[in-house]
């Protein structure tokens, strides 16, 4: 009998942040995040197929957390009914074996890989959390770029595709290209960190007063409105485009002593010199008009790349992996651009997806694509815990058809619903699992979701969820482009006038098409909420507020709702709603009953 393969593959570099801190002194909190290994997660890869992944995050409350994530591989195990004496295989999403030849120039870079990018540190690690495993389990390093290829090619269900990794850096590259074939992947190309568009934009970020590795989506936000021209030219000299497809980012270079290069100083420096101030408070059109150049040029450096290769190889799909990749903005400006005729978006395209891609590095890749999920709902049930007793709001117990009428009827009278059932997401996005809810007909719904529930910034968008089957009513979807996850911006049509509070300064939205035969309580929301009102979309964002992860569970959904201004909460088979909403939520929930059949 063959024994059967339980291989964990996880992220992150525990210590990372520490050492950085210890080793540079008088950093600002956003100088601080600019390290490697962030965004740790675990995943889990039984007979080749994907059962389990949730991030670190989700359990310690750290955002991006990069601590050895013990807990989630535990969750993972757990979620199959495993423990750890059955795993046969643990890989880690980074190999620096090589890297020690290049770490001893200094004792900063010395002591760096010493006591975080060493890969016998992962087993140490690992026997440290589980030492039932110290003795018969070493962990297996994984090249970080490799691993990201992996989440992108698998998952596309492209049988032949260009596979492109865009991010900060792995041990040495930022920019990876691969050809799939055949269930292989064949590397092309290779840029080192010199030419990093994820770095770039980590220094932007920076720049304009947001935190690196954390706010790069709201740069992505302040883009739409402003004006490209006035720093284009300084965009020019900051990204140089080369031949066959390259480019160079000379503004990273200008970093020459270890602090700099840990803060990125002097490019902060060079950028004030052209005439963009670093931003201290409230933004300056100067500051939107920065942030829209540099979107500009990631774009322009992008189709450069992606052109190259397509008409190099003539693999016109294209499958992403890596933090660049979720700018969702160019990446639906490629989709649309003529140079590609498929697309696919890994949905937790940042490390925390390399932790999955660790541990399909040793699956059958033609099995392992076989069983993939079409959506990321991998992470802990929602009734893994329960509510706390004695809670204060409103409760009543609802059945799953209940449960979905009433909260398209609230919606549609204008309450925010907070929406938790099955199983977590995995990655950045709620696609309606774990999911806030309200009506998109209704411009100032967005300044509502924002100030008085998520508590974040008025100028940034929040999602359309559609109906798959009215997705192309509403919005420009080209052919060929996997809109799942939230991966990709599209231009809205006329008819989204309509929806208001769901479309961006730029008239763009990041567009969640909703299956029924994938997510079909979700998609019975919708279609309730389009049977009373007659639009089949729906505002969807992460169920938390700002500063925390998406809540995992049913006491961390009830926090969420009892913290904020959420109207109404559906938690599992259990429906919460504050005071002022009693009212509605009662006559929803009566009308519901007398509809449904019995």
């Amino acid at each position: 009998m063959t024994e059967r393969t339980v291989v964990v593959g996880y992220s992150g570099l525990d210590g990372s942040a520490e050492f950085k801190r210890a080793n540079v002194p008088g950093l600002t909190a956003a100088e601080a995040r600019l390290f490697q290994g962030l965004d740790s997660a675990a995943a889990l890869v039984v007979d080749d197929e994907l059962v389990a992944a949730v991030q670190q995050e989700r359990f310690s409350g750290s955002k991006f957390d990069h601590a050895f994530p013990a807990d989630a591989i535990r969750s993972c195990l757990d979620l199959a009914g495993l423990e750890p004496g059955d795993v046969t295989e643990v890989r880690h999403n980074f190999d620096y074996s090589l890297a020690k030849l290049f770490s001893q120039g200094d004792p900063y870079t010395r002591d760096r890989f010493d006591r975080v990018y060493d890969p016998a540190r992962q087993t140490s690690l690992l026997h440290r959390h589980f030492p039932e495993l110290a003795g018969r389990l070493d962990v297996l390093p994984v090249a970080h770029h490799h691993a990201h290829a992996l989440t992108a090619a698998i998952p596309s269900g492209f049988a032949e595709a260009l596979v492109v990794v865009l991010d900060g850096m792995g041990e040495l590259h930022a920019v990876t290209l691969h050809e799939w074939r055949g269930g292989v992947l064949k590397p092309l190309a290779r840029l080192d960190f010199r030419s990093s568009l994820g770095l770039f934009y980590a220094l932007l970020t920076l720049h304009l007063g947001y935190w690196p590795n954390s706010d790069e989506y709201k740069v992505m936000a302040l883009a739409a409105s402003g004006d490209p021209e006035r720093f284009a030219s300084v965009m020019r000299e900051a990204v140089v485009l080369g031949e066959d497809g390259r480019f160079d980012i000379p503004l990273l270079g200008r970093n020459r002593d270890q602090r700099s290069k840990e803060t990125f100083a002097a490019s902060r420096a060079w950028l004030a010199e052209q005439g963009c101030p670093e931003a201290a408070g409230e933004l300056a059109p100067v500051h939107y008009d920065l942030a829209a150049a540099a979107q500009h040029r990631l774009e322009e450096a992008l189709f450069h790349l992606v052109g190259y290769w397509t008409r190099r190889t003539g693999l016109r799909k294209v499958a992403f992996a890596g933090g660049v990749a979720l700018n969702c903005v160019a990446i639906g400006k490629l989709a649309a651009s003529g140079l590609v005729d498929g697309l696919y978006v890994q949905p937790a395209a940042g490390d925390e997806g390399t932790a999955v891609g660790a541990a399909l590095a040793s699956a059958d890749p033609h099995r392992a694509a076989a069983g993939y999920p079409a959506l990321t709902f991998l992470g802990p049930d929602v009734d893994f815990d329960r509510v706390p007793a004695g809670q204060p709001h409103f409760r009543t117990e609802v059945t799953e058809r209940e449960a979905e009428s009433t909260a398209a009827r609230l919606l549609a009278q204008g309450l925010v619903v907070g929406w938790a059932q099955g199983r977590l997401e995995f990655g950045p996005r709620a696609l309606g699992n774990r999911s806030i809810l309200a009506d998109p007909r209704q411009r100032d719904m967005r300044d509502k979701v924002n100030a008085a529930v998520k508590f974040r910034e008025d100028f940034r968008p929040l999602a359309p969820a559609v109906k798959a089957e009215a997705a192309d009513r509403y919005f420009e979807i080209p052919a060929g482009t996997n809109m799942r996850h939230m991966t990709v911006a599209v231009p809205a049509r006329p008819a989204a006038s309509a929806i208001p509070a769901v479309l961006h300064t730029d008239g763009s939205a990041r567009v969640q098409a909703v299956h029924a035969a994938e997510h079909p309580r979700f998609w019975r929301v919708l279609d309730e909420f389009e049977r009373l009102t007659g639009t089949p979309v729906l505002m969807n964002t992460s169920l938390n507020v700002k500063g925390q992860p998406t809540a995992r569970s049913a006491s961390e959904v009830y926090r969420t709702f009892d913290e904020s201004r959420l109207d109404v909460a559906v938690i599992g088979d259990q429906l919460y709603a504050k005071e002022w909403a009693i009212g509605d939520t009662l006559a929803a929930l009566a009308t519901t009953r007398e509809s449904l059949p019995r």
